[in-house]
């Protein structure tokens, strides 16, 4: 019988695979964050997600925040520069006056995993409505 080949395994792979094509990566958030272009739905929704702050910034957590120290805060504004087109430099020289490009990519990778954790979580759901 042809129907032989046909198992209950496989079909149960198939939503999984699915889910893992839907997720948001760290780097794909950070990447969109940065895209100017609003054709694309998982932009929209990361933007969306960037836009409301409470959503991932207080997802944070308390020994991450406190490496971050005072850049913890300004999570937020870090991401507010980096779509405005504000230079990593300068972003860095905003958190402190000795900060530079290092100190920006380290508080934008950090934030981009919390949007995307959010974005994950299902929080983009009513965002891409």
């Amino acid at each position: 019988m042809y129907y032989q080949h046909l198992s209950s395994k496989p079909r149960g792979l198939l939503p999984r695979l699915l889910l893992r094509f839907n997720t948001f990566s760290a780097k794909e958030v950070r990447n969109r964050l940065g895209d100017q272009r609003d054709d694309d739905p998982r932009t929209l929704a990361v933007h969306a997600a960037a836009a409301r702050t409470s959503l991932w910034s207080s997802r944070l957590p308390d020994k991450l925040a406190l490496d971050l120290g005072r850049t913890a805060s300004r999570l937020p504004s870090v991401v507010y520069w980096y779509r405005q087109g504000v230079s990593l430099h300068d972003i860095g020289r905003r958190l402190s006056g000795f900060g530079g490009a290092w100190d920006a990519e380290r508080a934008l990778d950090v934030a981009a995993a919390l949007i995307a954790d959010a974005l994950n979580q299902g929080a983009h759901a009513d965002l891409a409505a």
